[in-house]
């Protein structure tokens, strides 16, 4: 099994896929599965890739993510340590989910069982993956997400997101005289401390992504924009955040929804959790349920089932950083309880 994630995790580190150019990995995926013997692997029409197998109507989705978000790191394995942008976030928890899955088919009549593994495009962006496999309208009885959650983590929950761009106007003039004319910059700020309020009346947080006005000398600002995110906590309604939001506005600032996510919870009881449980005791450790801050294709794909759980070796709080490694020994133990979270799933009746 080394061998096959070794191989797997390397191709995949040395070839950089930020969101919205994963072809070149796609490929090498495509290209490991082969070589392992799969040769059913589809690639759909936004990119993403898929195998199956099995014939049975219990039906199991893995589905993990093969982009990354911008920053190209260096690539190193020395035996122990993988480093490399994607290390963490997410492709370890795609090598293990699918290293784990073809362990899993030793064991499993495959004319009881049908497991899909999926290799989606864009999480880190709009989720063009995800949302393809939606309006495909499948039907799997249940859904495992590959995000880094620690080897003993279950992740229940992810709060939800709405991604906005700013956009606020002044009238200009000379610098030289300041309170002759509006500032689009002062205004901005103005409005952005008005939703950083928001975090202490609803619970939300509110942070900057990207900001841009003005010009170099004695010209007021005319123009100043910016992009804000702001995540919504489980039990809240996008709705009633956005009537936040433009409440929160000065006279001389618009916004527009660039994107938005609602938050997902889903219960301990349904049968993948249970299964994913019992697997995290089987490997010797104690299961932690978790709901992440941030949002995942969970909170997408929720629609098809709320059966359906997050998993993933790799610690989350190197996600995004210019530090991301995954240990060879973390990767080993999550692969053995994606294995055993398959073969408890369809031979343990919930």
């Amino acid at each position: 099994m080394r061998k096959l994630l070794e191989d797997l995790m390397l191709r995949l580190l040395r070839t950089y896929s930020p969101t919205g150019s994963e072809e070149l990995a796609v490929e090498a995926y495509v290209d490991f599965l082969r070589s392992v013997g799969v040769n059913n692997v589809e690639v759909d029409d936004v990119g993403n890739a898929l195998f199956t197998y099995g014939t049975g109507s219990k039906w199991l989705l893995l589905a993990g993510h093969i982009d990354t978000v911008e920053g190209e790191l260096p690539v190193s394995y020395d035996g122990k340590v993988f480093r490399g942008r994607g290390a963490v976030d997410a492709k370890g928890p795609l090598v293990a989910m699918t290293v784990g899955a073809l362990e899993a088919l030793k064991y499993l009549d495959i004319s009881k069982c049908r497991v899909t593994v999926a290799a989606l495009v864009g999480e880190e962006g709009r989720s063009p993956g995800a949302r393809a496999l939606i309006r495909r309208g499948l039907k799997p009885t249940a859904i495992v997400v590959g995000e880094p959650s620690g080897c003993d983590g279950v992740v229940i929950g992810y709060r939800g997101s709405i991604k906005l761009r700013l956009v606020c106007r002044g009238t200009g003039g000379h610098s030289s005289n300041p309170e002759g004319g509006i500032s689009a910059i002062e205004e901005f700020i103005s409005t952005w401390l008005r939703l950083k309020e928001l975090s202490k009346s609803l619970n939300v947080s509110v942070g900057m992504n990207y900001i841009s006005g003005g010009q170099l000398f004695s010209v007021i600002p005319k123009l100043c924009e910016g992009v804000i995110d702001v995540r919504v906590p489980i039990g809240m309604k996008l709705s009633d955040i956005k009537s936040k939001i433009n409440e929160s506005l000065s006279n001389y600032c618009s916004y527009e929804v660039i994107d938005e996510t609602p938050p997902v919870k889903v219960s301990v009881n349904v049968s993948v959790v249970r299964a994913l449980v019992r697997a995290i005791i089987k490997n010797g450790l104690k299961p932690s349920p978790a709901i992440k801050l941030g949002t995942s294709d969970m909170n997408l794909l929720v629609s098809l089932t709320d059966n359906i759980v997050s998993y993933g070796p790799g610690k989350s709080e190197l996600a995004h950083t210019d530090y991301e490694e995954i240990s060879i020994e973390e990767l080993e133990l999550g692969t053995k309880i994606y294995k055993d979270l398959i073969l408890e799933f369809f031979t343990t009746n919930y």
